[in-house]
C-alpha cells in the first residue's frame, strides 16, 4: 500500500517522497479502520470527551502539581486553533514550536492538527543557526516558543529576512514586550470549542529533524494514518491498560519523547507525568512515586544517575507502582545497570525505534523469556531482516553474524525534500537503518551499534561495540566508547575512549593492560591500538553517548582538555 497525498501550493512540488519510492507498507488488523479522512486531534483527544472521560487526567505537571485534564486540552486547543486559523494558518502550513516540556507545546501540535496543519519540532538545544536552519528547511510560517527561555533570544536573533516564510512568533504564556504575538492575549479571544474538520489521512502532520552520527540535519515526515497506525501498534506493544500513568523523562521537541506525549498516551486516555527539570534524576525519583507511575521509558543516563540516589536511601523514594521500565537502546556494555536494578525488582527492558518510523518496533515483553538487553523480536505490525551493509540488492547476513537493520511495518522512512536520501535508505520496500543488529540462535535481537560507525582496519571489519563489551568486563572500566581513528599504515584503527572506575588512577601500565586484555578475548586486530582515558563521555539531552563528538576528536587527533594526562 502506497500513501496518496493531497496537493497543496504551500508544499512545493517533489519535496514528499513519489509513490515508487515510498516504503511498502503492511497492512495490520486496524488499517481499514483509518478512512481516507481523518481528524487527529478528535481521533487523540475529542473523541474521549465525547466518551466521557474528559475528566481524566491528561497531563500532570510533576514541577508544580498543575493538572490537565482531556477535556482542559480540548477546550485550550480549540481556542489556540481559532487563533491560528485567524493568523492565516490551514491544510500543509508548518507550525514550529520550541518549548521545554510545558503543556502550552502539545496544544500547539493539536491545534494545528485541528487545521490541517503540520506541527514542526525544534530541538531545545538548538541554537541561533540550527534554528534557522530548522525555519528555512521546513519553511514554517507560524513558530510557538516559551518567552522564559533563553533559547528565545536565539530565535529574536535571526534575521526575519532569513527566514521569509515565519509571519507570526507567538510567546506563551505572553510577549512581555517582545516583538511577538501574546499567547495569553490570543487564547482569551476565541472560542474554546472546535467542530471536527476531517482532513486526508495521507496529509503530512508531523516533521523533524534527526542528524545521525554526521552531517546535515535531515527531516522526515509522517502522515496522519503512519502516526495514528504506529501508536495502536506500540500501545499494544507496551500492554497499556487504561489506569496506567505514563512517564518519558526526555524533551518534548525530541521525536521519542514526543511521541509518548502526543500519540502513545492521549491515544491510549491515559495519563503522562510531564518534568520540565527532567534532568534532575532526584526529582524523576520523586515524580515516579508522588504520581505513582506505572510504565516509564528513560534513557540510560538517566537510570545511571538515579542509581546512587536511590541506593542511598531506597525507602525515600517509592517505585513500587512501576509494573514496565525501560531504557531504550543499551548495548550489552549496559548490563551491570540492569542487575543493579534488578536487586530491587526492576527489570530494565530494551525497547528499540527510529524518528523514521514514528514509534518502537522492538519491544520486549514484561512476561516473556528475553534474554538481558535483548530486544526481543520485532512487535506485531512489524517485520525485521538483517543484511550485509551497504549492498545492493539487500542480501541477508549468515546466521548469527552482524549486518545492518531492515524494517517494514506500517509506517517507515520518509524524508521531506531528500530524494537522493529516500533512495538510498529505502530500497525493495524496506527501510534500512543505520544501525548494526545480530540475531542469536533463539531469535533474539541485539543492538550493536551503529553502521556508520563501523570501523575498517587492515582489511577487517570491527563493530565498536565489540571491543566495548570486551574493555567493559575489566573492572577498571566504569565506561567506554570506542571509534575509528585514522592510521597511515590500516586505513583505520580501533580507538577506545575510556571513563575509568571510581578510585583508578589510569597510567600507561593500565593502558597496556587493558590493550592486553581485549587481545585476550576477541580477535587481535579487533583491540584498541589507541587508548584514551576521560572523565566523563560526552552525551546528548537524552543522555546517549555523543559518537560523532568523540569520531570527530579521533579524525583530528584531538584530545579533549579534562581527559587524564597519562
Amino acid at each position: 500500500m502506497k500513501d496518496v497525498y493531497p496537493r497543496y501550493d504551500n508544499i512545493p512540488d517533489g519535496w514528499l517522497v513519489a509513490p515508487d519510492e515510498q516504503p511498502e507498507y503492511l497492512e495490520t488488523p486496524l488499517s481499514s479502520s483509518v478512512g481516507p479522512a481523518l481528524d487527529l486531534t478528535d481521533a487523540l483527544l475529542d473523541r474521549h470527551v465525547r466518551e466521557g472521560r474528559g475528566d481524566h487526567v491528561a497531563l500532570s505537571l510533576a514541577d508544580d502539581g498543575s493538572r490537565y485534564t482531556y477535556a482542559d486540552l480540548a477546550r485550550a486547543s480549540s481556542q489556540l486553533a481559532h487563533a491560528l486559523r485567524r493568523l492565516g494558518v490551514g491544510p500543509g502550513d508548518r507550525v514550529a514550536v520550541r518549548s521545554p516540556n510545558r503543556p502550552e507545546a502539545l496544544i500547539a501540535f493539536l491545534a494545528a492538527w485541528r487545521l490541517g496543519a503540520i506541527s514542526v519540532l525544534t530541538p531545545p538545544q538548538a541554537r541561533r543557526e540550527e534554528i534557522r536552519f530548522f525555519l528555512q528547511d521546513t519553511r514554517a510560517k507560524v513558530v510557538v516558543v516559551a518567552r522564559k527561555d533563553p533559547y528565545l533570544s536565539g530565535l529574536d536573533a535571526v534575521d526575519r529576512a532569513e527566514v521569509p516564510s515565519v509571519e507570526h512568533v507567538i510567546a506563551f504564556p505572553d510577549a512581555d514586550g517582545a516583538e511577538h504575538l501574546s499567547w495569553n492575549a490570543l487564547m482569551r479571544e476565541e472560542q474554546d470549542s472546535f467542530p471536527a474538520q476531517p482532513h486526508p489521512a495521507d496529509a503530512v502532520a508531523v516533521i523533524w529533524h534527526t542528524a545521525g552520527t554526521t552531517g546535515v540535519p535531515k527531516a522526515c515526515y509522517h502522515t496522519a494514518r503512519r502516526l495514528l497506525l504506529a501508536a495502536h501498534c506500540n500501545i499494544a506493544a507496551y500492554d497499556v491498560s487504561p489506569d496506567d500513568v505514563h512517564m518519558f523523562p526526555a524533551p518534548i521537541g525530541h521525536a521519542a519523547g514526543w511521541l509518548s506525549r502526543a500519540m502513545f498516551s492521549l491515544l491510549a486516555g491515559i495519563t503522562f507525568v510531564e518534568l520540565e527539570d527532567f534532568g534532575n534524576p532526584e526529582k524523576v525519583l520523586r515524580a515516579i512515586g508522588e504520581h505513582r507511575v506505572t510504565w516509564i521509558i528513560a534513557a540510560g543516563t538517566t537510570w545511571v544517575q538515579m542509581l546512587p540516589i536511590f541506593e542511598k536511601d531506597p525507602r525515600a523514594y517509592d517505585v513500587s507502582s512501576l509494573r514496565r521500565t525501560y531504557a531504550p537502546t543499551i548495548t550489552s556494555n549496559g548490563r551491570w545497570l540492569y542487575d543493579a536494578w534488578r536487586t530491587y525488582g526492576l527489570d530494565l527492558l530494551n525497547p528499540f525505534g527510529s524518528t523514521a518510523f514514528a514509534g518502537w518496533f522492538f519491544v520486549p515483553p514484561q512476561d516473556a523469556d528475553v534474554p538481558p538487553l535483548s530486544m526481543g523480536g520485532p512487535i506485531d505490525g512489524y517485520e525485521a531482516r538483517i543484511v550485509q551493509p551497504y549492498t545492493a540488492p539487500l542480501t541477508d547476513v549468515a546466521p548469527l553474524e552482524i549486518g545492518q537493520l531492515a524494517v517494514r511495518g506500517p509506517s517507515g522512512l520518509t524524508y521531506w525534500n531528500r530524494p537522493e536520501l529516500q533512495r538510498r535508505d529505502v530500497r525493495e520496500g524496506w527501510t534500512v537503518v543505520d544501525d548494526l543488529f545480530r540475531v542469536d540462535e533463539d531469535g533474539h535481537y541485539w543492538y550493536m551499534g551503529r553502521s556508520d560507525m563501523m570501523i575498517a582496519t587492515g582489511g577487517y571489519k570491527v563493530a565498536p561495540v565489540e571491543a566495548e563489551q570486551a574493555l567493559l568486563a575489566h573492572p577498571a572500566v566504569a565506561e567506554v566508547a570506542v571509534t575509528a581513528a585514522p592510521d597511515t599504515e590500516r586505513g583505520q584503527v580501533v580507538m577506545a575512549w575510556v571513563v575509568p572506575a571510581a578510585g583508578v588512577n589510569p597510567d600507561a601500565a593500565l593502558r597496556a593492560e587493558l590493550q592486553g586484555f581485549v587481545k585476550a578475548r576477541i580477535a587481535p586486530y579487533k583491540y584498541p591500538r589507541r587508548l584514551v582515558f576521560l572523565r566523563q563521555l560526552p552525551r546528548d539531552p537524552l543522555g546517549k553517548i555523543v559518537a560523532k563528538t568523540l569520531a570527530g576528536w579521533a579524525q583530528r587527533g584531538e584530545i579533549p582538555a579534562d581527559a587524564y594526562d597519562v
